[in-house]
Order: C-alpha cells, then sequence, then structure tokens
C-alpha cells in the first residue's frame, strides 16, 4: 500500500461541503459555503486508519478533514489519490476489501523435509527463545 504524501501545514486547500455534511453538526454546516475554503494548521490521526487535516475556515471555525473530503481541484493539485480504491496491484483482486498477501515459501516443501524430528526441534528451538 503507497502512502500518500501530506499536504504542508500552511497550504490553503477547498474541501467540498458535500462530502463532510454527514459528520459535521447542522449549526456549523449552516455558515459554511459550499466550497470551503481552509489554511491547514494541524494534522490529526484515529486509529491508526488514516491522517487528516485540521483546518481555519475563512470564517475562522475549526473543522477536521480526509483526503477523500478534498474538493477535486485539491486532490489534482497535490496529487492525492484516491484511498478508497483497495487493489493488489499484482492481480487486481479484492478480497474481502482487505489486500490479499502473497506468502513466498523459501525452502524445501518436501513432505519428508517437513516431517523430519530433527527441523521441527530446530523450529520449536528457533520460536521459543523470542517466548522466553
Amino acid at each position: 500500500m503507497e502512502v500518500t504524501p501530506l499536504i504542508p501545514i500552511g497550504e490553503k486547500i477547498k474541501v467540498d461541503k458535500s462530502k463532510i455534511e454527514d459528520l459535521l453538526p447542522n449549526k456549523l454546516l449552516d455558515d459554511l459555503p459550499q466550497i470551503i475554503n481552509g489554511v491547514i494548521v494541524d494534522y490529526k490521526m484515529t486509529d491508526g486508519m488514516g491522517i487528516g487535516y485540521v483546518l481555519i475556515t475563512e470564517n475562522n471555525q475549526k473543522i477536521w478533514v480526509f483526503n477523500t473530503e478534498l474538493s477535486e481541484q485539491t486532490r489534482g493539485e497535490y496529487r492525492i489519490e484516491d484511498t478508497n480504491k483497495l487493489h493488489n496491484r499484482r492481480n487486481n483482486s479484492l478480497i474481502l476489501g482487505i489486500y490479499k498477501v502473497d506468502y513466498e515459501i523459501n525452502g524445501n516443501r518436501n513432505i519428508k523435509t517437513i516431517a523430519n524430528p530433527i527441523n521441527l526441534i530446530n523450529w520449536i528451538i528457533f520460536t521459543m527463545k523470542d517466548v522466553f
């Protein structure tokens, strides 16, 4: 998964009001125009899922938005890609909304080698040294 670079603090950006109508209280929404102009003053992160921008709007209100809520113009200027497009670049398959991980197995896959008691004991010692 590629990480989109953050827009620097102090930059002026535009937010599409229609994308944040469900998230803000009506009292705050009534004072905001359809396209919200604001200056980034800080970053904010919740539960490790993404980084948002804290904005001060033209009418001195503080709001918080994610990349997906920015206007198309702002997304184009800063080359921000849509983070909702989760796909595996290798085969473009989406499984249950998460990336499919292709594990590469190194070594011998022969059942006699895997079930060999000496290899099993070595594996147990190797894994247990991290536990104790």
